[in-house]
Order: C-alpha cells, then structure tokens, then sequence
C-alpha cells in the first residue's frame, strides 16, 4: 500500500510541468526574438536614399576648336533619374587607369560654355590638369564648375538636358582618356566616357 502510494507520487511529480516564473521567463524571451526578427526584415524593405545606385552615362567626349591654347572637349550626358552632383565627382583617367589631377581656373566665376569657346569664357587650368564645365544644352547657361576636385556652386540636379565639358591646356583627342564618375558617400555611382 505505502509502496503503490510512492509510486503514485513519482508519476504525479514527472507529469508535473515547469513552474510558472519558468514559464514566463520564456515567453518574454519568445516574444523578444519574434520582435527582433520582424524589426530587421521591416527595416530592410523600408530602406531607402543612400545606398540608391546611380548610373550617369556619358558619350564619347567631342572635340572643339581650341581658343590660345585651351581645349575643350564636350561629353553628352544620360544620367538616371535623382542623380545630383552632391553624390558623385570626375575623375580623368589615362590609358593606363592612372588618375589626372583635377586642377582649378584662373577664373571660374564667369566662366561659361557657348557656342564659340574663348578664354574669357573659361579660364585656362593649371598646366598638366583640368576642370569641367556642366551646362544647358541649347542656351548654353552653366549649370556647375567642377574644379579644384569639386562642384562649386551648390547641388545641381543631373539631366539630359546637360552637357559636360572638359577644358584643359592641351588636347586630349587621342590620349584614350576616360572620364568617370566617383562616388561620394555612401551612394553608388557608375559611369564612364567613350575613349577620347
């Protein structure tokens, strides 16, 4: 009888289940992991802006008739939609991949693209480098100077509306030079010119 009572107190106590602070520790645990998880998938699917890929297509570069001895070569350029020049640089690139400094004007504060290119439209670089000029196609009004390595002048939205031209103190026609967008940030811009 004592014995068939002892063995009925060990099934009793191996059905028994966890005890209730047990219990509650894992679902709060449960519910933390769920709660983590649903976090990093919504914020994957939410994010946007900065690691947007950018591509700014550019035609092989035409030459134009030099003006004392500043030359310059125009780019027509696709870009995609959103591209601004907040997000990307210039970078001339020789045959070699080697990289061409980015010089500066003597003036760039009235420096202009038009039809007939003169110097007292757009300064001569610094021997040895070059800058760039982004303006309107038809109306020929500039849009933003790439000089010194940067964009001066404010943020200008990319269209192809644009054009971009290289101005340098010799000629860069058969050089098989490339002119390349970089990246600035975290933003991903592509792009490269035909050969010039």
């Amino acid at each position: 009888m004592f014995g068939r009572r002892n063995r009925t107190d060990r099934a009793r106590s191996r059905r028994r289940g966890v005890s209730p602070i047990i219990a509650t520790i894992l679902l709060v645990a449960i519910t933390v992991v769920l709660a983590a998880v649903l976090y990093v998938l919504i914020a994957g699917l939410t994010h946007t802006g900065a690691s947007t890929p950018y591509s700014l297509g550019m035609s092989t570069p035409t030459p134009s008739n030099p003006a004392a001895g500043v030359y310059y070569e125009t780019i027509a350029v696709s870009p995609t939609s959103g591209l601004t020049t907040g997000l990307f640089g210039l970078a001339l690139k020789s045959s070699s991949g080697a990289s061409i400094a980015a010089g500066t004007a003597s003036s760039t504060t009235t420096c202009k693209a038009t039809a007939a290119y003169s110097t007292a439209d757009c300064g001569a670089p610094a021997s040895g480098t070059w800058y760039a000029v982004l303006y309107w196609q038809g109306n020929a009004t500039i849009a933003n100077v790439y000089s010194g390595g940067a964009w001066t002048g404010g943020t200008v939205g990319v269209t192809s509306a644009l054009y971009l031209t290289v101005i340098s103190g010799a000629s860069l026609v058969g050089t098989q030079d490339t002119v390349n967008a970089v990246s600035l940030g975290s933003s991903s811009v592509s792009g490269s010119s035909g050969l010039f």
